[in-house]
């Protein structure tokens, strides 16, 4: 019987990927490197990890944190705190240049865009899960299709943060949720 994955060794892993990834950027982060910043033996990162890639993508999300889908009663309430959550994470040029080099690399090697669409879908989990409780509530147009609903609203924010660089402001933010919430209402 295999004897189980130590937590403490994938904990260390984990921090020495995010230090390279901070220090030295994505390409940089191999396991060989993880290895030797950690102190793990390579062989426990790969009982962990099949490759560097599942190793990347796995401390990304950490480094994201958990964005909790948040159920205060209202739509735009839920959405402003999912997007102030999504905000403080992009403030940081790290963070921004981690996720256009993630899409890069998405778009440059199949293997990678599969990890990375299906790491997408678990970032997603908390404004789709928000959007969910808004139809119960009747804030969402129930014949609205949620995947698109969900690109919708993430596009404002995305296009005004990382593709145009523009500081995402509190008055952005409002005016966004506003428009959002008007476009998805029940008709």
């Amino acid at each position: 019987m295999p004897r189980p994955l130590s937590q403490a060794a994938r904990a260390k892993m984990l921090a020495a990927a995010q230090h390279v990834i901070v220090e030295c950027g994505l390409d940089a982060c191999t396991v060989d490197e993880v290895a030797r910043e950690s102190g793990v033996a390579k062989t426990t990162i790969y009982r962990h990890f099949k490759n560097a890639d599942e190793l990347v993508l796995a401390t990304i999300d950490q480094m994201i944190g958990d964005i909790v889908a948040p159920d205060t009663g209202s739509l735009r309430s839920d959405l402003r705190a999912v997007v102030y959550g999504f905000r403080q994470i992009l403030e940081h040029q790290t963070a921004r240049k981690t996720w256009l080099t993630l899409l890069g690399r998405a778009l440059a090697d199949d293997e990678f865009e599969c990890l990375y669409i299906r790491a997408q879908e678990l970032r997603h989990m908390p404004l789709r899960r928000v959007l969910q409780r808004g139809m119960a509530r009747g804030e969402v147009d129930p014949e609205i299709d949620l995947d698109q609903a969900m690109y919708f609203t993430q596009g404002p924010f995305v296009a005004k943060r990382l593709v145009e660089f523009d500081p995402l402001t509190d008055d952005d933010i409002e005016v966004f949720i506003d428009l959002v919430c008007r476009a998805l209402a029940p008709r």
